[in-house]
């Protein structure tokens, strides 16, 4: 059984989440402990509980421990099953990153993995669901993956009550280097905003925001019914061979203008020298090259601003599951095959 120590370097919800993916997709036991140590509130949270719960049910695992703020599990895998799996946090727990973990299962499964999940699509902390729909699936479909996201309603926080439909087709991942961004198309960015905010012109006013700073944009807004108010500014960079999305969330008591204004400084500021993926991307698309590299025996490589302590993280979490190597030349981080 492979031990891991969930305070190590980032110390948070990831840890667990590629633990746990790599765990179901390798067949190896695994034993986390000192889950979210070093956070504010430790432990297992709703989205983390309910996603190892789904993984535990999509590969008919056994699975220890899996209790609220609980700072240990144990997770012993069984075969991997596609089908239809209904996730509901209860809660305004981010629906992305219930998928970090069961997205790459089910590249692995038997037929395609069909998942209804309700919780939050744009929350602190996690990736909103645009980003997921827009960035990270364009880098998976470059991989070989194809992935289905329909969003029936966006949650925010603290209520939650978003819904979306994910569907992930099996495949084989093939190994690609991202190294060259190529020129940059177009930038573009959506707002959307809660009917509660409508009177207030709240996703307009974002998308002005965003283009007192950047005036190029291609924009569209929308307002939407949601258990609790809120908004948010998802913005995206188009190049020949990469996207670089940078999304801002609405604050109480923060103008709608100055979020956009703050997103598209944080856009422009990359684009000065833009690399192949974002600070957001680069700890998500780690897993999926190590998987490519060891099933393909091929190198992956890819071109970024800056190595996160997310990414170190999830590096280090990977290296332990599977006999791949990953090297730093410059900015360019490579996976080998041990």
């Amino acid at each position: 059984m492979i031990e891991i120590d969930g305070s190590y370097l980032e110390g948070g919800g990831q840890i667990l989440r590629t633990a746990v993916t790599l765990s179901t997709i390798t067949k190896k036991s695994v034993r986390i402990y000192n889950i979210r140590k070093g956070r504010d509130k430790p432990g297992l949270k709703p989205q983390h509980l309910e996603g190892i719960k789904s993984a535990a049910k999509i590969c008919n695992a056994q699975l220890i421990g899996a209790e609220l703020n609980s700072l240990e599990i144990s997770f012993t895998p069984g075969d991997i099953k596609g089908g239809f799996y209904e996730i509901d946090t209860k809660t305004a727990g981010a629906i992305t990153l219930i998928l970090q973990t069961l997205i790459p299962i089910g590249i692995f499964a038997n037929g395609p993995l069909k998942l209804k999940i309700k919780g939050g699509t744009a929350v602190p902390f996690s990736p909103t669901i645009l980003y997921f729909e827009d960035v990270f699936c364009f880098y998976l479909k470059k991989m070989g993956i194809e992935i289905s996201v329909d969003i029936k309603k966006h949650g925010f926080y603290p209520r939650g009550g978003g819904e979306v439909l994910v569907v992930i087709n099996p495949g084989v991942l093939k190994p690609i280097e991202f190294v060259d961004t190529g020129e940059l198309r177009k930038v573009e960015i959506h707002s959307i905003s809660s009917e509660h905010l409508r009177n207030a012109r709240v996703a307009e006013r974002l998308i002005t925001g965003f283009q007192n700073i950047y005036s190029n944009a291609h924009f569209k807004y929308k307002y939407v019914q949601t258990d609790s108010p809120g908004c948010f500014i998802h913005s995206v960079a188009i190049f020949d061979n990469c996207l670089i999305g940078i999304d801002g969330l609405g604050e109480r008591g923060k103008p709608a203008e100055k979020i956009g204004e703050e997103t598209a400084k944080r856009l422009k500021e990359i684009l000065k020298n833009p690399p192949c993926v974002d600070e957001y991307m680069i700890d998500q698309i780690i897993p999926y090259m190590a998987l490519a590299t060891y099933t393909a025996d091929k190198q992956t490589a890819i071109r970024f601003s800056e190595l996160t302590l997310h990414a170190r993280t999830n590096i280090w979490v990977v290296e332990k599951f599977l006999p791949v190597k990953f090297e730093i030349e410059s900015n360019l981080l490579k996976c080998i095959k041990k």
